[in-house]
């Protein structure tokens, strides 16, 4: 008879060596220095080299892996596929569509797709006492708009540097309609400046009733074309966190009340008074998503509000989606302070909402002990979670 300590260890052995088999597997990656640059039109090519140097250029390297492929392996051949036209759109600088480094010059506004493939052969199982064969085959990386090149519209940063925001509208919307820029989200980026510009100092036309909302449609479209990080450039990064928390501010924070020191959802004896302040603040919601590009940050929010409608079953929805990937997440480098912020106060009116719903504390308890480490110097959050401390660490 095999002891159980036999028996669990040849268990545990075997899950090990069966996890380590999985996980080996030939792989390809692409690496490059950076996703978006910025063209000057008004340059000339001499200048763009003499006041800028290789802004306009990339490098990409090939990294490959062979793991877990049998005796004899080897790699054969790398191929390079850029969209757009060589020599026109893009032109390399060194290396080549062959080699596994290469630098790229970027010669025109746009999204550009990437493929790296890497050719490969491996020995083939042939009957006993024929003559080897070798079997080709591919790892791909591909890419879909992996690069974006955009211009640093200098007209549009003028006008906007003037505060002429009306000339700013009619300008950006005329780049807008340019097939140039059809999957540049700068252009967009400044439509929804001059809009909320317009919003600011209440300037009103006969053509825009409503800046503030055309302001976020813009920046709805710009986050959307926004692929890799055009909105992380510092000055329109600025812009769009006082963006966020205007709408943060104005439709969720001040209808919040205040409990202890941290905020709790609006309720009045009112029943219709209570559903009319929820409401707006789940519009507030809904606005506040579609400028965000961390969309968990208002969902804990959301969810909260709803629950507090009665609307258990989406709220209840959210959370099932939102707690395990907030559970997954490392770090909030990629957030504004403004999603930080909507991040937070979703966080702890969603534990309020939660400890009711589940009548213990287990699922706040995972949530705030998770971010207690980026929330650990703030004033609500401090006063919410030493409120709830103790029954935190007991359940």
């Amino acid at each position: 008879m095999f002891s159980k300590n036999f028996i669990l260890t040849s268990l545990f052995t075997l899950f090990c060596l069966s996890s380590n088999l999985f996980a080996q597997k030939p792989t390809v990656l692409i690496k490059e220095s950076k996703r978006v640059i910025t063209l000057d039109d008004e340059a000339n090519d001499d200048d763009k080299n003499d006041k800028k140097g290789k802004t306009n250029v990339i490098q990409m390297k090939s990294i490959f892996s062979l793991d877990g492929m049998p005796e004899g392996t080897k790699k054969t051949g790398v191929l390079w596929t850029i969209s757009g036209t060589k020599d026109k759109d893009w032109i390399l600088k060194s290396g080549g569509e062959t080699q596994d480094n290469i630098e790229i010059e970027f010669k025109r506004v746009g999204n550009f797709s990437v493929t790296l493939t890497i050719t490969c052969t491996k020995p083939k199982k042939v009957k006993k006492g024929a003559d080897p064969e070798d079997e080709e085959f591919e790892l791909l990386d591909e890419r879909e708009n992996f690069i974006t090149v955009t211009n640093n519209l200098d007209e549009l940063t003028q006008i906007h540097a003037d505060s002429n925001f009306v000339k700013l509208v009619k300008r950006a919307s005329d780049y807008c309609v340019k097939p140039k820029y059809a999957n540049d989200p700068t252009p967009y980026i400044f439509l929804a400046k001059g809009f909320y510009g317009m919003h600011r100092k209440d300037v009103k036309t006969d053509e825009i009733q409503d800046p503030f909302e055309e302001a976020i449609t813009a920046t709805a479209t710009a986050i959307e074309k926004d692929g890799n990080g055009i909105f992380r450039m510092p000055i329109h990064e600025m812009w769009l966190n006082k963006f966020q928390n205007e709408l943060l501010d104005n439709g969720i924070i001040y209808r919040l009340e205040d409990e202890n020191g941290y905020p709790i959802l609006y309720s009045n004896s009112d029943k219709a008074k209570t559903a009319e302040v929820l409401s707006a603040m789940l519009d507030a919601s809904e606005q506040y998503l579609s400028v965000s590009k961390n969309p968990i940050a208002i969902k804990f929010v959301e969810a909260a509000i709803r629950y507090q409608s009665k609307d258990a079953k989406t709220a209840n929805l959210i959370w099932k989606t939102e707690i395990p990937n907030l559970l997954k997440l490392t770090d909030l480098d990629n957030f504004t302070d403004a999603d930080k912020n909507a991040l937070r106060t979703g966080l702890i009116l969603s534990a309020q909402m939660l400890i009711k719903r589940d009548g213990d504390t287990a699922n706040a308890r995972a949530i705030m002990n998770h971010v207690s480490k980026w929330f650990e110097y703030d004033k609500d959050f401090i006063a919410f979670y030493e409120k709830k401390y103790k029954s935190f660490e007991t359940e």
